[in-house]
């Protein structure tokens, strides 16, 4: 059977899928690496994972979006069951893929610092400095942070779940479609 590229309403497509364990890979990435570089000592490392960290939250920011316009042109497959908790899953993710970004940048520009997309170009700091919008900002993304650890722990914990306590091919579908 050849994979389908779209989502229909059965199962993922391709581009979904790909979409799915990317960004999953990405998140998972950033909150290791942010976690790990607010743990550092000031060095020259720890400057160089600030700046990794900057660069893949535009990435994860922008892949978001796509992924959300992708959303809304294909339909998604059922969901395996209609309990709130499998009806807002989706939703939280997706909330904090939008907000974790989104407060890192308002945490910086508002610090006065500019945010640097690897080496091939930076985004200068074109908000006015306020560092009560940069500590608020922060305090955002670190709760946030925290959360999204735990969020992810449960939609995992969900999916192995589904997959052999219930039976219904959940991870199957999001790994090979079918």
């Amino acid at each position: 059977m050849k994979p389908l590229l779209k989502n229909d309403v059965n199962q993922w497509g391709v581009i979904s899928r790909i979409f799915h364990w990317f960004m999953a890979l990405l998140v998972i990435g950033q909150l290791y690496i942010g976690f790990t570089m607010t743990a550092l000592a000031a060095s020259p490392a720890k400057y160089d994972l600030y700046k990794l960290h900057k660069s893949f939250g535009l990435i994860v920011l922008s892949l978001v979006g796509l992924r959300l316009l992708w959303r809304s042109l294909f339909p998604t497959p059922a969901l395996p069951s209609q309990d709130i908790l499998t009806r807002l899953s989706a939703p939280v993710l997706y909330l904090m893929m939008l907000i974790m970004p989104l407060s890192g940048i308002i945490m910086t520009l508002s610090a006065g610092y500019p945010i640097p997309l690897f080496n091939w170009l930076t985004i200068p700091a074109f908000i006015e400095k306020n560092f009560v919008t940069s500590k608020g900002a922060a305090l955002i993304h670190n709760l946030c942070g925290t959360s999204f650890v735990a969020l992810i722990g449960l939609h995992m914990g969900a999916a192995c779940y589904h997959q052999w306590g219930r039976k219904n091919n959940l991870l199957r579908r999001m790994i090979k479609g079918q």
